[in-house]
């Protein structure tokens, strides 16, 4: 009876472990990157993780971009957006996101192409958006 017990507590400990890691591996909600040149324009990411699937937009000045191929594997986070160029006219950038999440961050780097021009990668950094406080909240 002891051995059941024992082995029962274990498999439920072990059940947690791997629960409590899904949830730090889940990237879902609002995060935010804001550019190093200027420190006042943002660009939000919004994610839902979905199984090892990450599907969400991502909001630029210019509009938002739906994000496509997402994956989650463990702590690293792989996706897409593609969206017309201004110019030249029907012009389609591809931009690849891929990086390490760690808490609250997710670091890595993010590269850019068209068919016919490929820009390299670039560093590439955005930090989850947390609850603010609501005014006037009780005390």
């Amino acid at each position: 009876m002891k051995r059941k017990l024992s082995t029962l507590c274990l498999i439920l400990a072990l059940g947690g472990m791997v629960h409590a890691q899904d949830a730090k591996s889940d990237p879902t909600g609002t995060w935010k990157q804001t550019n190093p040149a200027s420190q006042t324009r943002e660009t939000t990411f919004t994610f839902k993780l979905q199984g090892q699937a990450l599907t969400g937009t991502v909001l630029k000045s210019s509009g938002p971009i739906a994000i496509t191929n997402g994956v989650v594997k463990g702590d690293q986070v792989s996706f897409q957006t593609r969206h017309e160029a201004s110019a030249p006219k029907g012009t389609i950038v591809t931009t690849t996101f891929s990086g390490t999440l760690s808490g609250d961050t997710i670091t890595g780097t993010m590269g850019m192409k068209t068919d016919a021009i490929d820009f390299g990668t670039s560093p590439w950094q955005i930090k989850r958006e947390t609850a603010k406080p609501k005014k006037g909240g009780a005390k």
